[in-house]
């Protein structure tokens, strides 16, 4: 349940931030962005493999990395 509960916080996190640097138009959105997406991987990333991209974990599965059950918990907590 920790790995699902995490794919989600990390998902609205960078979501947030790619929202707010959008907003602002700032020359910096890149970094910020790329700064956010650093710190949810660490924070994460040893719990739930820090997919955050509902790409990213269907390719994961398709690899073989991730058991098949897994798949639709993490699509519903990165698409809350």
């Amino acid at each position: 349940m920790s790995r699902y509960v995490t794919e989600a916080v990390g998902t609205f996190f960078l979501v947030f931030t790619i929202g707010l640097t959008a907003l602002n138009g700032t020359p910096l959105a890149p970094l910020a962005i790329g700064s956010a997406l650093m710190v949810m991987v660490y924070m994460g990333g040893h719990i739930s493999g820090a997919h955050y991209n509902p790409a990213v974990s269907v390719a994961i599965l398709i690899r073989g990395k991730m058991a098949g059950r897994d798949l639709l918990p993490y699509l519903i907590a990165q698409l809350l």
